[in-house]
């Protein structure tokens, strides 16, 4: 090959190496400003790193270096300022270039970087046990009574249960945690417990209907009611209040309403002093969909913000500070929601549990956009993962750019050395009907570049742990996070901004 190429390749890397290390140090500082565990920085400037290495389209020199066998910054997340020296470095043995004193990147440099990720992935979920990959399942209520489905969970291969506090109360959750700790000392397997804080979810709280059997189809009208003693309005056949009552006064004509991860999709059409009058656009089933109470609504036209603590997270978190291994809260949008927390959690955790993990559930578009000050904010402040909540963030920002957005996810998380949750609708069907589909299968495979996989609950849950862990332990021989072809990312150039 000409040589003059290699040449040229090598220049455009040095100065993409300068310009990733002068940016990215301002970054870094701009992030230290506040205080920031000594443990983490080293995660935090590599993060930095990769922000300004991604704020540009690198595809055309990612396929040019290919053919020269110089491809691994594709792969760089880990390692972002070692992997630019050891490209540099082999660039220049190809032209013959002195490169000055830029130390090649030993083996030791990339396992230092790789193993941060799985320190920080142990101090979540425990130390690796038959994989890496583990394995989180919410608790059905029945987990509080029923010691044998805990324990053959435990036996199935669950690493982490999740108590969902949006759901139960503290004699129920008390009851699973004496369960889980019973199977763990008969199994000798650990399991550590999340407990999940509920955050401030929008739902239907209460349902007034006329209906015998209360469905919404396209073309029907309903009411969002503002109100605890609904009325029908003339022509109105279903009403519902929620559990944020003030939201729904915000909402203006034409703006979207979803429903029951977006089951049901209507529009405003007609505001009223009770409320708003919504019509629905599309269900899922051509014949309409139920409407229940306790379903989540998403209102993606709405840029409203809610405190990330409601009196009922203040009263659950209570307990958790006490019982849980690590505490999970629900949409989070930015680092003021982190410094929120960390006030709550300082005046709440005491002695060897102040630096309990923290996870933040990712779930609006305003959550990803801010993504990088949150980690840096919260992962300064304790040991810290984030899950991706698949459900939610579909909804909000559509399921057309969900698999773009998990994936620039999963490579900002793995730059920071931040464990991964993958949530949502995993292998759903097995665990609700005992029969899986082949994408949830394939779903799984997916999933496994994340830290921890999340199942929710269902019939054949047990069934569910089993297969998954199967799939897991098979699969991990023969892949490892991933390999991109760097197009710019939106996220690193907002957080320059």
């Amino acid at each position: 090959m000409d040589r003059s190429k290699a040449q040229s390749l090598l220049e455009e890397v040095m100065a993409i190496r300068t310009q990733v290390k002068e940016e990215g140090e301002s970054l870094f500082d701009r992030w230290r400003t506040a205080s920031m565990r000594p443990e983490y920085e080293m995660s935090a400037r590599n993060l930095a790193y990769y922000m300004a290495f991604r704020k540009h389209d690198r595809r055309t020199l990612q396929h040019s270096l290919i053919p020269w066998g110089v491809s691994s910054l594709g792969r760089l997340e880990a390692d972002v300022m070692g992997t630019l020296n050891a490209v540099v470095r082999t660039l220049g043995f190809i032209a013959d270039r002195d490169v000055g004193d830029i130390d090649y990147r030993t083996s030791s440099s990339l396992l230092e970087r790789n193993q941060a990720l799985k320190e920080n992935t142990a101090q979540l979920f425990g130390e690796v046990g038959e994989r890496d990959t583990r394995i989180l399942v919410t608790m059905p209520s029945q987990a509080g009574d029923d010691y044998g489905l805990v324990l053959s969970l435990v036996e199935a291969g669950m690493d982490m249960a999740r108590i969902n506090c949006a759901h139960d109360e503290e004699d129920g959750w008390l009851g699973m945690i004496e369960h889980i700790q019973r199977a763990e000392e008969e199994t000798g397997r650990q399991c550590r417990i999340l407990m999940d804080i509920s955050g401030p979810k929008i739902r239907t709280r209460h349902l007034l209907t006329s209906k015998r059997n209360p469905k919404l189809k396209e073309g029907e009208r309903f009411l969002l009611s503002v109100k605890t003693a609904m009325t029908l309005p003339k022509g109105i056949e279903i009403a519902l209040n929620t559990s944020v009552p003030e939201v729904i006064s915000k909402i203006e004509r034409g703006q979207k309403i979803k429903i029951d991860d977006g089951h049901i999709e209507a529009v405003a059409t007609d505001i009223l002093d009770d409320g708003v009058i919504c019509e629905v656009e599309r269900t899922v089933k051509e014949g309409g969909v139920k409407v229940k109470t306790e379903k989540g609504i998403n209102l993606p036209d709405l840029d409203f913000k809610l405190p990330v603590l409601t009196k009922k997270d203040e009263r659950d978190l209570d307990f958790a500070a006490q019982h849980a291994d690590v505490i999970a809260f629900s949409f989070i949008k930015d680092a003021g929601d982190i410094e929120m927390i960390e006030e709550a959690l300082d005046s709440r955790l005491e002695g060897e549990r102040r630096k309990l993990p923290s996870v933040a559930k990712i779930e609006t578009p305003e959550g990803i956009r801010n993504l990088p000050e949150i980690i840096q904010k919260a992962a300064g402040a304790r040991p810290f993962g984030v899950m991706l909540a698949r459900g939610d963030l579909a909804v909000e920002i559509g399921y057309e750019r969900l698999s773009e957005v998990q994936e620039e996810l999963l490579w900002i998380c793995e730059a920071a050395h931040v464990p991964v949750i993958w949530a949502t609708q995993v292998v759903e069907s097995l665990v609700k009907t005992g029969i899986p589909t082949r994408s949830e299968m394939s779903d799984v495979v997916a999933g496994s570049r994340a830290e921890c996989i999340m199942l929710n609950k269902g019939d054949y849950i047990v069934e569910g742990v089993e297969v998954v862990s199967d799939i897991l332990e098979k699969f991990e021989d023969h892949h490892y996070k991933k390999t991109a072809m760097l197009r710019s990312l939106g996220i690193a150039r907002d957080a320059f901004e």
